[in-house]
């Protein structure tokens, strides 16, 4: 009798796969597969259940619209996608993330015919210029391949003063203090990995991704040279995470 094979289980390791675009999107791919099943538990408990919260106040901060085309980078399983829905009952919402086991959980979860959920890439949407009004990434541009590139590409497909919300991680431009945050994230959040997956490398990775990630300054002059303009700025958890609400200018 055949035996069965068993699934492919996720053994890649960040600091394998950082250092080119190429490379840092099959890992997000593989690394993505793999927690999708618990991601909605995962962010909840390492955030001590404070994850909702913040992404409801990314919702309120921004601006009233009748009928706005939203945007919501890596989606994941939907939670901000829907939320745009509630908040613009007249407008059109697409999701998209790179992961395909993240998506059909949340095209399970969806009951609305005005959000559909896409597979592709926030570096290089497919989508007309400038034929979006909101666009939204919790724990999303962090893991982008190229930075510059999904900053550029979501520049373009925004309208004339379209908004941007972006929920994630911040790096503090202290060395001392990146050191202590890599540390805290790197056994917080390996924990949880463990826990869940029995990798620690399942969420422990989020301290990794942090090293080519910019401060907090040179994020900012990245956003301004891509043409955007911060409107507000809030930080939680010591500044460990930041919400930034960014305007697009056209005076490039």
């Amino acid at each position: 009798m055949k035996k069965m094979s068993a699934p492919n289980k996720f053994d890649l390791k960040i600091n394998d796969y950082i250092e080119t675009p190429e490379k840092k999107r099959e890992y997000n791919e593989q690394h993505f597969s793999e927690a999708a099943s618990r991601y909605d538990f995962a962010t909840r408990a390492m955030s001590l259940g404070r994850d909702m919260a913040w992404k409801r106040q990314l919702i309120a901060l921004l601006p009233d619209q009748e009928q706005p085309d939203c945007l919501d980078l890596a989606c994941g399983t939907g939670d901000v996608t829907f939320m745009l829905a509630d908040k613009y009952p007249q407008g059109k919402v697409l999701g998209l993330d790179l992961t395909e086991p993240m998506l059909e959980i949340a095209r399970q979860r969806n009951r609305s015919e005005r959000v559909e959920f896409i597979k592709g890439d926030m570096a290089a949407t497919d989508l007309p210029d400038a034929s979006i009004d909101i666009v939204t990434g919790s724990y999303a541009v962090r893991n982008a391949p190229e930075l510059g590139q999904a900053f550029k590409e979501i520049h373009r497909i925004l309208r004339p003063g379209g908004t941007v919300a972006i929920l994630d991680f911040s790096k503090p431009a202290s060395a001392l203090f990146q050191k202590i945050q890599y540390k805290v994230l790197q056994y917080w959040c390996g924990m949880w990995g463990f826990l869940l997956h029995g990798n620690a490398e399942v969420h422990s990775y989020i301290a990794t991704s942090l090293k080519l990630y910019p401060d907090r300054e040179a994020l900012r002059q990245l956003l301004t040279g891509c043409g955007f303009k911060i409107k507000t700025s809030r930080r939680f958890y010591f500044g460990t995470l930041e919400l930034l609400i960014l305007c697009k200018q056209d005076n490039r």
